[in-house]
Order: structure tokens, then C-alpha cells, then sequence
């Protein structure tokens, strides 16, 4: 197929029948609902690796405190070398695979990041009217009636509110729904025509998804299906992520019970009458910190921006400090190791317990990067921050019907979701066109010029959201005169966002509170 840079990119009407979508949270739970509401999907499943819908609001019940695997989530790590992409059985040949739709093979043991990073305790850090969908805009909290009261709410009102959303839709004909699968394996495929010959249609492939289901202990079947398109709604808080510092690999070889990551924190009792170190100052830092100072004796909190830092305990055995600078191995006897870590303004603590990365996580899309490599000849992600040349977070420019929703990340959270699900959907239902990849590579280039291969790419907070809105409304502008919509777009209003604005700073003076 050529390569047209220089005319729009618009689907035909007719080209997407069936559609896949990966993952049922938030972003799969919106998805979803939008792709119903397009008559010309006719087919859509959706994929669910875990046995619940909620994506990172499911907590794993039943974990006091689950080991951080250092043996996988090493200092400096990428996703590529975090999460790798699995061998496809049906690639390995011969007579045994040749064929077959199914197989049914020996258990795979690999680490796949399905565990959550939700934990005991865990809420919303965004207002209700925001973080909820625009057509059922409030949480069910059973006996309340105080609308203040339901501003911030407890992360399994949020799973609950998650899983209702999409089985609202299980019963429709043209809807399937798929758990405990993993997608292991994306493939572009040629799609054959009606009459077997060429097919001479803009877009002549469909999709080949290889999934994985677990059998029992022993056993996984694989299989695979075919679709028109696919969404990628996965998220990005499943592969953590530990930067480098000095000396700190050498202290995990050490001592790897030492350095814990946030994802595997369950309960503050694992802290218990121990001198710990936080490192972070985002939600799951902050609120590490101050369930673990009710357990434990002492606790550090190291911040990279220390007279900036959004949120803060104040309770009186938390202390401020700056970035650690490095780590330094006082004794290496192995039964009884000592160390020291020194921050950025020279001070030190001898032998923590704990020290508690809650740093973050990387994207990771191993399902696409055999398909990327060797389509494109890169891999999905740079260094696991930046999703390469998507453009408005949302559109694969190397290929058409790939689309990606939920990875804008802070800021007005679920109903950015919503505005890229109504503009995908009128867009795989062939009711927009995008501008010319010529103009989509820029885009993402004067974004990469602009923020780096850093967090800040994919970043769409209070200040940015109206005109990152404003732009997929645009994109997504239909004629309804003309051509008639499912979804229309969500409308989010200057009020809307002052009140945002204005808990949002209640919450930080009140977080000790909450």
C-alpha cells in the first residue's frame, strides 16, 4: 500500500464492520458505549484480562503487601526490558500448529503486570462531575445524599461505577464481551475480497489478534480472531518504573527486599516500626506517606521539586527531603548489609527499611511491537514515556485503524476519555476525516520539540484541556442535518473547571483529612 501523506485520512463508510477493543476500564468502558451508538459497527468485542471490569481501580482483596519482583523491575529499566512481548505459537510452524485456530499449550510464566497498583484506602483525586462520564455524571454511593459528600470517593465506588457502564451493553447483539484473555499478539493482515481476488479497497487488511487464556495451573489455550479495527485501551499503570541513581542496583542485588515500588504497596502495616523513604510526591507517593506515618516510626519523603510539591502530609514524624543523589554501600556482608543514601543537599540516612519508589509507570503496548518493528522499523514507545507519532494522543499514524484511547494522563481524567471515544468512533464509522499525515507527523513532532521524551507529552492538565477538547471537537465535527451521530461530545464548561480548580485546592490543604 502507498503511503499518501498529503491528502486526508478518511475510512470508508463501509470498511470497519467489526471492531476489538483491549482493555475494560475506564477508556474500554467509554469506547464501548460510543461504538454501540454507531449503526455502521456491526461487531464489537471487547477484551478483559482480568476477571472484573475497573482497570486500575480493581483491588487485588485478599494482599497485605505483595514483594516488588527486583529479579524484573530493575533501576533504569524500559518497558521493553520490563514487559517483552511473548512468542507467537503460531508462528513456530509445523504440522502440529499449521492450520489451527486453537492451541493448548504449557502455562506461561512470564511476569504480565495484571496486578493493580489500588490499593486499601485508595480515592479519587478528581471532583465527581469530572471523573464520571457526562450521561451518568455522579458516583452511587449507597445512603448518600450530601452531593459534597461524593466530590472524592473510595476506588471500588469507581471500579463498581466502571463495571455498570459496560454491562449496560453486555445483553446487545452486536456486542461481546471477553475476560481473563490477554492480547499477546497483533498481526496486519491481507483482507480478502468478495470475490477472492485483490481486493482494491483503501485500506485492504484487517487485524489477526493472538489471545491467551489461562486453562489452570498447568495449561493456556490460545487462539485467534480477526477484526476491522482496534482500540487500545489498556491504560498505563500496570509496568513499573524505578529511575537510576548511583549505587541503588548494586543495593537491590544486595539487599532486594530493600526497594520496594508503589504498584506492590497494599496496606501501611508492611511499615510497621520501620524508618522508611518515599520517593515521589504525586497521588500514590502522598498517600504512601501518610497512611505509612500512622505505622511506622519515621518517614521520608523525597521530592524532586521540593518547594512545589502539590500535596503533603503534615504529620509529625514525615520529613521533607530532596532527591537522592545517590546510595552508598557502607557493608556488603549479605546477612547483615549496610547502606546509606545521600541526598541532593548533602545529607544522609544510614540503613532505611524501606525505600518506597512511587515513581511512576512506563507505557507498554507488547501485544503491538513485532507489528510496529515491522511495519515502521521502531518500537511503539520511546523509553517507555512517549507512544511515537500519535497523533492528539490518539491516532497511530502508521497505521489507520489503530486507534488509542485513555492515555492523556492527570487533569480531567475520564472525560478526556469521552471526547476521544465520540471523535474515534465517527471516525472508524467513516463520518471524519483526519488531516493529512503530513500534518499529523508535525503535530507530533512540534509536541515532541515541545515537552520531550518526558511525562509531560501525554500530559493534558487544568490548563491545557480546553483547547486539547476544543481541537478533537473540531476534528470530530459531523453535519447532523446531513449525517446522523451516536454520541454527541460532552461539554465541558469554564464552571466546570473552576470547580474543578477550587476542590482541587481543598484537597491539597485537607489531605491528611481525606
Amino acid at each position: 500500500m502507498t503511503v499518501d501523506l498529503e491528502s486526508p485520512v478518511k475510512i470508508p463508510s463501509n470498511q470497519v464492520q467489526s471492531v476489538a477493543i483491549i482493555g475494560g476500564g475506564a477508556s474500554g468502558s467509554i469506547a464501548l458505549d460510543s461504538l454501540v451508538q454507531e449503526d455502521h459497527i456491526k461487531s464489537i468485542t471487547l477484551f478483559e484480562r482480568r476477571s472484573t471490569f475497573g482497570g486500575i481501580w480493581n483491588l487485588d482483596e485478599g494482599e497485605e503487601h505483595t514483594r516488588t519482583p527486583s529479579e524484573i523491575i530493575k533501576p533504569g529499566y524500559t518497558n521493553t526490558k520490563t514487559d517483552p512481548q511473548l512468542a507467537n505459537p503460531f508462528h513456530a510452524g509445523g504440522e502440529d500448529v499449521k492450520g489451527k485456530r486453537f492451541l493448548l499449550l504449557p502455562k506461561n510464566r512470564q511476569e504480565r503486570f495484571v496486578s493493580t497498583p489500588s490499593y486499601g484506602g485508595v480515592k479519587t483525586n478528581i471532583i465527581e462531575n469530572i471523573m464520571t462520564f457526562s450521561d451518568l455524571n455522579h458516583w452511587d454511593v449507597p445512603g448518600e445524599t450530601d452531593p459534597n459528600n461524593t466530590r472524592y470517593v473510595d476506588g471500588l465506588i469507581v471500579r463498581k461505577y466502571i463495571e455498570t457502564y459496560i454491562e449496560r451493553h453486555t445483553s446487545d447483539d452486536k456486542v461481546s464481551v471477553i475476560k481473563n484473555t490477554t492480547v499477546e499478539d497483533i498481526e496486519r493482515v491481507t483482507k480478502p475480497s468478495s470475490t477472492g481476488e485483490e481486493t482494491d479497497e483503501q485500506f485492504p487488511f484487517r487485524y489477526k489478534l493472538t489471545l491467551r487464556q489461562s486453562v489452570n495451573e498447568e495449561s493456556d489455550i490460545w487462539w485467534q480472531e480477526s477484526y476491522d479495527a482496534v482500540i487500545v485501551a489498556t491504560g498505563h499503570y500496570f509496568v513499573p518504573f524505578i529511575p537510576e541513581v548511583k549505587g541503588l542496583s548494586e543495593l537491590q542485588k544486595l539487599a532486594p527486599s530493600v526497594i520496594h515500588h508503589a504498584k506492590y504497596y497494599r496496606t501501611p502495616k508492611a511499615y510497621k516500626d520501620k524508618k522508611i523513604i518515599v520517593v515521589g510526591s504525586r497521588a500514590s507517593g502522598a498517600d504512601i506517606t501518610k497512611y505509612a506515618a500512622d505505622h511506622a516510626t519515621e518517614v521520608y519523603q523525597s521530592i524532586r521539586n521540593i518547594e512545589n510539591t502539590r500535596v503533603l502530609s503534615k504529620k509529625p514524624n514525615i520529613f521533607k527531603k530532596g532527591e537522592i543523589s545517590e546510595i552508598e554501600i557502607i557493608d556488603s556482608n549479605p546477612s547483615k548489609p549496610s547502606f546509606k543514601v545521600i541526598f541532593n543537599d548533602g545529607s544522609e540516612l544510614v540503613d532505611p527499611d524501606h525505600i518506597i519508589y512511587a515513581t511512576g509507570y512506563q507505557f507498554s503496548f507488547p501485544f503491538l511491537n513485532r507489528h510496529i518493528q515491522n511495519h515502521a522499523g521502531r518500537e511503539v514507545t520511546k523509553d517507555g514515556r512517549v507512544i511515537q507519532n500519535l497523533y492528539q494522543h490518539t491516532f497511530l499514524l502508521d497505521d489507520p485503524l489503530i486507534t488509542f484511547i485513555g492515555m492523556p494522563v492527570d487533569g480531567v481524567s475520564f472525560r478526556v476519555f469521552e471526547y476521544q471515544a465520540v471523535l474515534v468512533s465517527r471516525y472508524l464509522a467513516g463520518k471524519v476525516a483526519l488531516p493529512a499525515k503530513k500534518e499529523q507527523l508535525k503535530w507530533c513532532e512540534d509536541r515532541l520539540k515541545d515537552k520531550g521524551v518526558t511525562r509531560a507529552y501525554h500530559t493534558i492538565g487544568f490548563v491545557d484541556a480546553p483547547d486539547f477538547l476544543s481541537g478533537l471537537t473540531k476534528l470530530g465535527y459531523v453535519d447532523t442535518t446531513k449525517t446522523p451521530v451516536g454520541r454527541p461530545f460532552p461539554v465541558l464548561t469554564e464552571a466546570d473547571l473552576e470547580d474543578y480548580k477550587s476542590w482541587a485546592q481543598r484537597l491539597a490543604e485537607n489531605w491528611d483529612k481525606r
